[in-house]
């Protein structure tokens, strides 16, 4: 009887309570496996029920895009068809958050600089710490296709109900070009009553 133990340890132990012990490691994953299912589902829900919260009482949304090149002028140029509309029911903010996607045509030697910005009319280009930059050095080789996507975000009071539009719009500061052109836009736009 001892010898038999000694051998079956020899020859990799005992395979017996191995074969015994998957089935319980198998039952144990199975359990912990359910069980992390079921604390992401409760997390799933609490954060359905939260989320609505954060956003506030008496908040609205409102959500547009366009795809498709316009060109970028060297003067303010809206980028027709990316505009949001949003109606308020009272006085409050409205925060306007994009993606604008940009194609620059660029030429060795030439710098080439676009503004783009969230305007409350079609020709709004106003400078400020809101307006994002696409910026191609002069350094860098000849590219028709240089793109880039850039995020956009601004505030804008309102102070009575109406519906209220923002629009992407950009301009050419420097290296104008019949290539530099806007590729593609989407745009939320937030109300916070105040």
């Amino acid at each position: 009887m001892e010898s038999e133990r000694a051998t079956s340890h020899a020859d990799g132990g005992d395979g017996g309570s191995e074969d015994r012990r998957r089935p319980l490691l198998a039952a144990r994953t199975a359990q912990r496996l359910s069980t992390l299912a079921a604390l992401l589902a409760v997390l799933a829900l609490a954060v359905a029920l939260v989320v609505p919260r954060l956003v506030g009482p008496g908040s609205r949304t409102a959500h547009a895009s366009r795809g498709g090149p316009l060109l970028i002028a060297a003067t303010c140029t809206h980028y027709t068809g990316a505009e949001v509309s949003i109606a308020v029911p009272g006085s409050g903010t409205v925060v306007v958050s994009a993606t604008v996607g940009v194609g620059i045509n660029h030429t060795y030697g030439v710098s080439d600089t676009a503004r783009l910005v969230l305007g409350s009319s079609a020709s709004d280009c106003a400078l400020d710490n809101t307006t994002a930059f696409v910026s191609v050095p002069f350094s860098l080789p000849t590219d028709p296709f240089h793109y880039t996507t850039v995020p956009l975000l601004r505030s804008f009071p309102v102070a009575a109900a109406a519906t209220v539009t923002f629009y992407s719009n950009g301009i050419m500061d420097a290296g104008a070009g019949p290539g530099d052109r806007f590729d593609s836009a989407s745009l939320t736009a937030v109300y916070y009553p105040g």
